[in-house]
């Protein structure tokens, strides 16, 4: 089989690539990292899997497909359409990808959305709205299924009836924390996890760093709503910095630990968030959805408003056009600024 991977911005094909070849050679990335080494180098310079592997790891490989067909897990390597293209045009690329749940497609529209475990209950409160107002707009919400701030941004976008991806540190197959097990499934039903740890791999501390590349790669933009300054969160959005992604940060009190990070995100140049409205303003392909979730809440005036109006429009011109009147236009011209669906300029009303 042929294969295409993107390598410093360039195309380069691959030959001779097969399912059982990459899950053998990322078996041994994370298990035998030092004889992968060996295999990885001359995979991205030979531009092949041409050379021998030890029947052992064959093996290894076919018991691992094996056990994703019997667990209902999809095994997307690097060379099939569904891998998400951000992941293969990162440093350290990803060669492939197990997939739980109701999985439809990485979509670009998501946004991560992560932080501190050990948050404060306005972190959470904050974490928890974000993620809504997000899912509410069908943006997906991505984020690790921590503790704290990750789980609520998952529960957040799930009350929303939104989609939201949880990245693991772990084998898929093993969730961590235990305690989120019942999450995990919700996450499951309205979205999916996604982990690219073989089988059985143990949630040890050096994976999430690690992980949270994927994480970053597969959003448009992170928001940290609380870190501390040696937090996790805060390699994420480096990642997504290194990804030429936005970074939001939420601000917060300049005397709690959960938020020194977060402040110094927003002092070294991350975009202070105030509102979800801040990410649609910043993020132009998701202005869209905005668009959509706010004409979704209009008044019957409002959307009549918005149906008769051509840019340079009066207000005499408009209650005409609206046969609405003055009262009820006043209000409704008013609430369309607020909702910056429309703007005023010398007494004249633009569309946004």
């Amino acid at each position: 089989m042929v294969a295409h991977f993107v390598k410093n911005s360039k195309l380069v094909i691959f030959s001779n690539v097969d399912l059982i070849s990459v899950v053998a050679l990322n078996y041994l990335r994370f298990n035998k990292p030092k004889e992968a080494k060996i295999y990885l180098k001359k995979f991205f310079e030979n531009n092949s899997l041409e050379f021998d592997f030890d029947k052992e790891y064959l093996d290894i490989a076919k018991r691992e497909i094996e056990k994703a067909e019997k667990l209902g897990v999809k095994i997307i390597p690097f060379f099939e359409e569904a891998f998400p293209s951000s992941l293969l045009n990162i440093p350290d690329k990803s060669l492939l990808l197990y997939v739980k749940g109701d999985f439809k497609g990485f979509t670009e529209e998501a946004i991560a959305v992560v932080g501190s475990r050990k948050c404060t209950e306005y972190g959470k409160s904050i974490s928890y709205k974000i993620a809504y107002d997000l899912g509410s707009a069908s943006v997906t919400v991505v984020s690790g299924l921590a503790y704290g701030i990750d789980s609520t941004a998952h529960n957040g976008a799930i009350d929303a009836n939104g989609r939201t991806v949880a990245v693991l540190g772990s084998g898929i197959d093993i969730i961590y924390p235990k305690d989120h097990l019942n999450l995990a499934k919700k996450i499951e039903n309205h979205g999916f996890l996604v982990s690219e740890f073989p089988f059985g791999t143990a949630p040890v501390k050096y994976n999430f760093p690690f992980r949270n590349r994927i994480i970053s790669a597969l959003s448009l933009g992170v928001v940290v709503v609380e870190a501390e300054l040696k937090s996790g969160s805060l390699i994420t959005a480096g990642h997504a910095l290194d990804q030429g992604k936005q970074v939001f940060a939420v601000p917060g009190n300049i005397t709690s630990p959960t938020s020194a990070g977060t402040n110094a995100l927003i002092r070294d140049g991350a975009i202070p968030l105030l509102s979800t409205s801040d990410i649609f303003e910043n993020i132009s392909t998701l202005k869209h959805l905005a668009l959509k979730k706010e004409e979704e809440q209009l008044t019957k005036e409002e959307s009549e408003i918005l149906n008769v109006l051509s840019d340079g429009d009066t207000f005499d011109t408009l209650k005409e056009k609206a046969k609405l009147n003055e009262g009820e236009l006043l209000i409704s011209l008013t609430t369309l600024e607020v909702k910056r669906l429309i703007k005023k300029n010398a007494g004249r009303f633009f569309k946004i």
